[in-house]
């Protein structure tokens, strides 16, 4: 189960992810907004293991650490949802060395009520959090020797395949009106992606 060397062995590997997929995530996001999503991604996951070293057995700790990677490193709105979304998560955990299947449902919760509230955005308008509302239903669909690794990376592709045709109803992109109609949404894309690392 989810614990302190899981953790730090999937950042591990987000890092990498976001190192191939940097040029990938930036022009994504160039065709709708200010193009720096790689650049935001990477800079947060790089601070994140460069503090790896502190990472405790309480997790709550641990997703402290990673908000505070992402304050320091990223300015942009879409590093400050993943900043607020750790530090929430960050406030469950406390006490917590291990995580069980009802646990991880929280933590998307979590994350899925931060960005509604921080993101002013909703189900629908084409986010990532549509992608979360995904990974959630998926996982309380499947609660007996699930596959957390597929069930990531299956939910998001979902995601995305769901939303093809559609217009992206929030920030910066509904400037570009149908146009979106074509696009991926860059965080919808991007945590598809990243899916791709864990086992």
């Amino acid at each position: 189960m989810f614990n302190k060397l899981v953790m730090i062995d999937v950042f591990k590997n987000l890092l990498s992810k976001a190192k191939k997929s940097y040029d990938e995530f930036n022009t994504a996001d160039g065709k709708i907004g200010d193009g720096d999503l790689g650049i935001t991604i990477l800079n947060g996951l790089e601070e994140i293991n460069n503090n790896i070293d502190k990472f405790k057995d309480d997790l709550s700790i641990n997703f402290m650490l990673c908000s505070q990677a992402f304050v320091k490193k990223s300015g942009s709105s879409f590093g400050t949802l993943v900043a607020f979304a750790f530090m929430n998560i960050s406030k469950d955990l406390k006490g917590k060395n291990t995580c069980d299947h009802e646990d991880i449902i929280n933590i998307i919760n979590i994350a899925m009520e931060t960005i509604q509230e921080r993101g002013k955005t909703k189900l629908g308008d084409k986010t990532i959090l549509d992608s979360l509302s995904f990974i959630l239903n998926n996982l309380k669909a499947n609660k007996n020797n699930v596959n957390y690794s597929e069930l990531f990376k299956s939910s998001t592709k979902e995601a995305l395949d769901a939303f093809k045709g559609k217009k992206i109803l929030i920030g910066r992109a509904r400037m570009f009106e149908e146009k979106t109609k074509e696009l991926d949404d860059p965080g919808m894309l991007a945590l598809s992606k990243l899916s791709e690392v864990f086992k």
